[in-house]
C-alpha cells in the first residue's frame, strides 16, 4: 500500500528533485521551525526536515498538500488517532537472526512482530472505517477507499488463519523430490495437517534410520529448510508493512507539525495563510519572519511587498532597520510554501523557485587559516556550482569584509551574470555606491526596498520601494549620545 498524503495519486516525485542550499535552513532560521513543529519528538524533526529539505516546484502538488492541511485542521483528533497507530506500529520490536540460527526460532521470532502489525492494520482499518467520512481531501479519502479495499476482512481473517497456522504444532507438511543423484528437490510446504485422534495412516510411508545427533538428523535437516523459506517470507512481508506505517507516521508526522506551529501562531496572533503559486512574480501582505514570532514575545510587524516580473531585489538602508528580518522572512516563506504548508502572512503570492539558497555575512575563521574575504569567495563559489535556472539567491551583506570600491567590482559582474542565467536575487547590501548605480541604470527587473525610519531615527521595519540611500546606525548613536548631528560644527 500506497500514503498518498504528500502526493497525489500517480504522481511520483522528480527523479531529480529541486534542493535548497547548505546553509539556507540555518541562515532562514529554519532549523529552530522545525524544532517547534517537532516539539521535542527526533523521529517527527526528521520527517519534516525532509518534507521542507525538498521542494516541491509542481503547483499541483502545492494546493494537494493544502487541501490535506485543511483535513488535519478541521478534524486533528481523527488525524492523531491515525498518528497513534503508526506510532505504535514503529515501536514493535524485532530481533536479529544470525546465519546459524535454528529454522523454528527465527520464524517464531518473525511471526510475534508480523502478529502484532497484522493487530494494528485492523486498528487501522477500525479508524478509517469510523473517521473517513469526515475528510475531504484527495489525500485522506485515497488512504481510507485504499485501506478498505486492500485491509477487508476476509483478508485479514486469512492473515490470522495463516500466521495461526504457522505455529506447526501437529508436525510439517511437505513433499519433495529427488533428482538423478538423489538430492532432495521440489521441497514444497503444505497447508498443515491437523492430526486426528482416530484413524490410521494411508499412502505409502518409510522409516528413517534415526540419529542420534538431531542436527544431522536428515528429516530434521529436511524440516529445517522448509521452514527458513516460510521464516524469510514472513520477514519479508513484516518488513512491507512496517515500511508502510514508517511513511504514515513521517507524513502525518509533517501535517500534525504544521497545526501545531500554526495553533501557536494563531494563540500569538500571528497571521496565517495558505500561499498561492504564480507562474510569475510576487504579491504579499502581511509577511513575517517564522524565527522572529517563535523568539519575540512581543508583536513583529509585517510587510507589503509587489513585485511584478521582478529578477533583483536590493535592500537598503540604516543598520537595525530590519533588512536581515524581511530577508529571512522572505527566503522562509517560500522555503514553506513549496514544502506545501501554510505562510506567516495575510497573503503570500509567488512564483515557486529552484531551490532556496543563502550568502549570509559570517564570523571570522577561527582558525586563522584565510580571511574574510576569502573565506566568502570561497562559499560563494560552492553555492553558485549549485545554483539552476528559476533558483532563489539570498544575499545578506555579501563582500563586507572589503572595501566598497573592490566589493562593488566584485558584485558587479556576478550578479549580472547570475540574472543573465536566470537566478533570482534579494541582495541585502551596505554597498551604496554598487545600490545607486544599479539604480541609476534603470533596468526593468529590479525593486529597491529602503528600511523605514522616521526623522528622530526611530525604525519603523516597514520597506517601501525607494532608491537606494546611505544611512547608517553610527548617525543614530552619535545623535543620541551628543544630541546633535555629527556634520554640525559647535560655534
Amino acid at each position: 500500500m500506497r500514503v498518498n498524503l504528500l502526493w497525489p495519486t500517480g504522481h511520483d516525485p522528480a527523479p531529480t528533485p529541486a534542493t535548497h542550499g547548505d546553509a539556507a535552513f540555518h541562515d532562514l532560521g529554519i532549523d529552530s521551525l522545525c524544532a517547534a513543529m517537532a516539539r521535542d519528538d527526533p523521529i517527527a524533526l526528521a520527517a519534516i526536515h525532509a518534507v521542507l529539505a525538498a521542494p516541491v516546484t509542481d503547483p499541483e502538488v502545492i494546493r494537494h498538500r493544502h487541501a490535506v492541511q485543511a483535513d488535519c485542521h478541521a478534524h486533528p483528533d481523527a488525524v492523531r488517532a491515525l498518528h497513534r497507530i503508526a506510532v505504535e506500529a514503529g515501536q514493535v520490536k524485532r530481533w536479529k537472526v544470525g546465519p546459524a540460527h535454528q529454522a523454528n526460532g527465527k520464524l517464531l521470532l518473525a511471526l510475534r512482530p508480523l502478529t502484532d502489525l497484522v493487530a494494528l492494520l485492523r486498528r487501522l482499518r477500525a479508524a478509517c472505517d469510523r473517521d473517513g467520512h469526515l475528510f475531504d481531501s484527495a489525500g485522506f479519502t485515497d488512504l481510507v477507499a485504499t485501506v478498505a479495499a486492500e485491509l477487508d476482512d476476509r483478508y485479514l481473517d486469512t492473515l490470522d488463519a495463516q500466521l495461526a497456522a504457522m505455529d506447526f504444532d501437529h508436525g510439517v507438511h511437505l513433499s519433495a523430490g529427488l533428482d538423478a543423484d538423489n538430492r532432495v528437490t521440489d521441497l514444497v510446504l503444505h497447508d498443515p495437517v491437523h492430526r486426528r485422534r482416530f484413524g490410521r495412516r494411508t499412502g505409502r510411508t518409510f522409516r528413517v534410520i534415526e540419529e542420534p545427533d538431531p542436527e544431522f538428523d536428515p528429516l530434521t535437516r529436511l524440516r529445517g529448510r522448509a521452514i527458513r523459506v516460510v521464516a524469510d517470507v514472513v520477514a519479508e512481508a513484516t518488513d512491507h508493512v512496517q515500511d508502510f506505517f514508517h511513511t504514515l507516521r513521517a507524513e502525518l508526522s509533517f501535517y500534525l507539525g504544521c497545526l501545531a506551529l500554526r495553533e501557536r501562531l494563531e494563540r500569538a496572533g500571528v497571521p496565517t495563510c495558505l500561499p498561492d503559486p504564480l507562474p510569475a512574480g510576487l504579491r504579499c501582505t502581511g509577511l513575517r519572519d517564522p524565527a522572529l514570532c517563535l523568539t519575540d514575545p512581543g508583536p513583529v510587524t509585517g510587510n507589503d511587498l509587489v513585485a511584478e516580473a521582478v529578477t533583483l531585489l536590493v535592500v537598503t538602508g540604516a543598520n537595525s532597520g530590519g533588512k536581515t528580518t524581511i530577508l529571512r522572512a522572505l527566503g522562509a516563506a517560500h522555503v514553506m510554501m513549496q514544502a506545501g504548508m501554510f505562510v506567516l502572512a495575510e497573503r503570500f503570492e509567488s512564483a515557486v523557485t529552484a531551490g532556496v539558497f543563502t550568502h549570509f555575512v559570517t564570523g571570522e575563521d577561527r582558525t586563522l587559516s584565510h580571511g574574510k574575504l576569502v573565506d566568502e569567495l570561497d562559499r560563494m563559489s560552492r553555492t553558485v556550482d549549485r545554483l539552476r535556472p528559476g533558483a532563489l539567491l539570498m544575499c545578506n551583506e555579501s563582500f563586507s569584509a572589503t572595501g566598497e570600491r573592490d566589493a562593488t567590482s566584485i558584485a558587479t559582474p556576478l550578479i549580472e551574470a547570475l540574472l543573465a542565467a536566470g537566478v533570482r536575487v534579494v541582495f541585502v547590501t551596505h554597498l551604496y555606491e554598487y545600490a545607486r548605480a544599479r539604480y541609476l541604470a534603470d533596468h526593468p527587473g529590479d525593486l529597491f526596498l529602503r528600511a523605514g525610519h522616521r526623522p528622530d531615527g526611530t525604525r519603523t521595519y516597514r520597506f517601501t520601494p525607494g532608491p537606494p540611500e546611505s544611512t547608517s546606525h553610527a548617525v543614530d548613536v552619535y545623535r543620541r549620545v551628543f544630541g546633535r548631528d555629527p556634520h554640525l560644527t559647535t560655534p
